[in-house]
């Protein structure tokens, strides 16, 4: 600056960089936030169940254990499950699980693919009657429900 003239030809690439690297930030942060809504969330396990009696294969009035087959979907833990019976005049009765078994008919954790699962009404429950609807429900979701004939 000794003879007057002003050398600033290197500011205006320097300003350039600096805003095309404040673009470029803006848009990793724009693609970044829609790429990450596209990702599926958690979903709830979808079980495929069948239920009969425990003495002559159907369900009916009066049933005090109920049997629930495996079919077909998801494995659920035993501490997941829980099986309430709703009376036909709506109280709701939640029964106990007492038996989970595998395919194999060997103890186990979790109802999975061929496991059944042994269910008695608690202490004080009543036995199934007409029109009651008995359902297999997980933390989530009725994973069977069904109304006695």
């Amino acid at each position: 600056m000794k003879d007057g003239i002003q050398y600033d030809e290197a500011v205006s690439s320097v300003v350039g960089e600096m805003i095309m690297v404040a673009l470029v930030i803006i848009l990793v942060a724009l693609f970044a936030t829609s790429a990450f809504s596209l990702i599926p969330g958690g979903r709830e396990a979808s079980v495929d169940v069948a239920m009969k009696n425990a003495s002559n294969g159907t369900t009916s009035a009066g049933d005090t254990t109920v049997i629930f087959w495996h079919k077909g979907g998801d494995w659920v833990e035993e501490n997941d499950l829980a099986v309430v019976v709703i009376k036909e005049n709506g109280v709701r009765d939640p029964w106990k699980i007492v038996k989970l078994h595998d395919h194999a008919g060997n103890p186990t954790g979790a109802f999975d693919l061929g496991g059944y699962l042994v269910v008695e009404p608690k202490p004080g429950s009543s036995p199934i009657g007409n029109n009651d609807t008995v359902r297999l429900v997980t933390q989530k979701s009725v994973a069977y429900s069904g109304v006695i004939p």
